[in-house]
């Protein structure tokens, strides 16, 4: 009976140990796209990623509108 616990507690860190590695690898990479000019969006410009202002943004709202 105490052998499953202690094999659960195991195999949780386990995958706690491979989510820590996995976080790891995305840090490092998003790191590295932001800091490569080359990679649209990733410096903070979304409107440079979408290439320009969003649709919507191009119509004025019901309340733009000149009374």
């Amino acid at each position: 009976m105490s052998e499953q616990p202690e094999r659960e507690l195991e195999e949780m860190q386990e995958r706690a140990d491979r989510l820590e590695q996995e976080i790891d690898k995305v840090r490092e990479d998003w790191e590295r796209k932001e800091a490569d000019p080359q990679v649209p969006g990733a410096a903070g410009d979304p409107e440079s990623a979408e290439g320009g202002p969003q649709p919507e943004t191009s119509y004025p709202s019901k309340g733009d509108e000149d009374v």
